[in-house]
């Protein structure tokens, strides 16, 4: 079976399978806010609910009806704006299925195959070295200890002893497996396997979007003349989507552990895509080799650079966030190698004020939801979102106070700056660490 697909547009369809994701989950009632932006420009209501709700699907209409060069950018500048349009927060998998459909857009087809594997080599190693950290290795604040024990909580199962202690080496461990296998000439195949039985754990504790941006780059990393090759047909395509759906419909939870009828139809719905993937990306894994040229050597030396780089900017603190690496504890302040008092140019992050009064106007463009999660007393906020939340309150003439915050060591939370706030107006500035943190060093931090 050949499907008429390329990989742009399965690369397009796996980001809208983000932003169906979200939708699912939360409504339409956040279409078109646009009060945090990742990018820190700001856009009207209209353009942001074109970008956000509209961009791609008419990059995937495009993708799958004009195969031409023109079509290819169109679709590029399409996804960009969606990007553009982000609000608080780029998840990795957004990022890396983007980066993926520029270059796919721009790169001869017969090197698809070949950046595609660059692509998951880089995700899967840097995933695990940015994970070898006393943070997420050894202390009870580790994301893969507290992932684990929260979906083990919400399946009413106990913990098998040494289980949580083991997590967090066995993550990078099948990480950096998968990483090297993809190296090894013929060991594809084996890194697959073990690649989609990890992102199914991932997808069923609540993260499909993630598992679908992957796979979507395993199938075309398993190309052949750029068409997405089916050897074993049709029949077990659907097999493999009605039991990974099924699977998905029973060990799915929400993060609070109860599923309403809608939420079943959508784990069912997205487990079912994910087989569809696997499957198609098992199938082809046997049948596709990637012949090493001057072409292919110089693709995976220039993404192993931009690889490199990223993980360069994550060292050193210039940013957290797009790391292409799930879940690794890193935060921006804390017990963990990445701790930098001494950092200069580190954003600032604020403690905000519920004003006493509070336009109705001003709920209708901000959200009560994110306001009151941004001036809890807990919580501290990333300075270019309250660049942008006082922009907004002072047309109302209210403030939420801003007060710049600094980590203390002695007391192991974020306290106010000395002197005088308004020294410290909060700058524009890119969403490349937390919009929201805890204030406290040693509260859990999922990112």
């Amino acid at each position: 079976m050949t499907l008429d697909v390329t990989p742009m547009a399965l690369l397009v369809a796996a980001l809208l399978f983000h932003q169906l994701n979200r939708y699912w989950e939360y409504g339409f009632s956040h279409v078109g806010r646009h009060y945090a932006p990742v990018f820190a420009i700001r856009l009207p209501r209209a353009a942001a609910i074109f970008g956000q709700a509209v961009a791609l699907p008419l990059a995937l209409l495009t993708a799958l009806a004009v195969p031409y060069q023109a079509g290819h950018i169109t679709v590029v500048l399409l996804v960009a704006f969606w990007v553009l349009a982000t609000h608080q927060r780029l998840s990795n998998h957004c990022c890396l299925g983007s980066v993926a459909t520029a270059v796919v857009a721009f790169t001869p087809a017969h090197l698809h195959a070949a950046v595609a594997r660059d692509l998951l080599t880089g995700v899967y190693l840097t995933a695990a070295l940015l994970k070898v950290n006393d943070e997420h290795l050894l202390t009870d604040r580790s994301a893969s200890r507290v992932v684990t024990a929260h979906y083990f909580r919400l399946l009413r199962l106990p913990v098998p002893p040494g289980l949580l202690t083991t997590v967090p080496f066995a993550v990078v461990a099948v990480e950096f497996a998968i990483g090297i296998l993809l190296l090894v000439p013929g060991g594809e195949p084996w890194g697959l396997w073990i690649a989609l039985l990890m992102h199914l754990a991932f997808g069923v504790s609540g993260n499909f979007p993630f598992s679908v941006v992957a796979m979507a780059l395993w199938v075309t990393a398993f190309l052949s003349d750029d068409r997405i090759e089916v050897p074993g047909g049709a029949a077990t395509v659907w097999s493999a989507a009605l039991l990974t759906g099924m699977f998905a419909l029973a060990a799915g939870r929400t993060a609070t552990g109860r599923r309403s009828r809608r939420w079943l139809l959508k784990d069912f719905f997205e487990g079912a895509v994910y087989g569809v993937l696997c499957s198609i990306a098992v199938l082809s894994a046997g049948h596709a080799t990637v012949p090493v040229t001057v072409q292919t050597t110089v693709a995976d030396w220039l993404v192993a650079l931009g690889f490199a780089l990223n993980f360069l900017l994550v060292v050193a603190g210039v940013k957290l966030e797009w790391s292409f690496a799930m879940f690794t504890s890193l935060r921006p302040f804390g017990r963990s190698w990445l701790e930098r008092y001494q950092t200069r140019d580190w954003p600032r992050y604020y403690a905000l004020t519920l004003p006493a009064r509070i336009p109705t106007s001003l709920l209708r463009e901000i959200g009560p939801e994110f306001i009151y999660a941004a001036t809890r007393p807990r919580n501290i906020v990333h300075e270019g979102v309250v660049y942008h939340l006082e922009a907004t309150a002072r047309k109302y003439d209210v403030s939420f106070a801003p007060r710049e915050m600094t980590a203390d060591p002695l007391t192991r939370e974020l306290v106010p700056v000395p002197g005088d706030p308004s020294r410290s107006a909060p700058r524009r500035r890119m969403l490349t660490h937390p919009a929201i943190a805890p204030r406290s060093l040693d509260d859990h931090y999922l990112g």
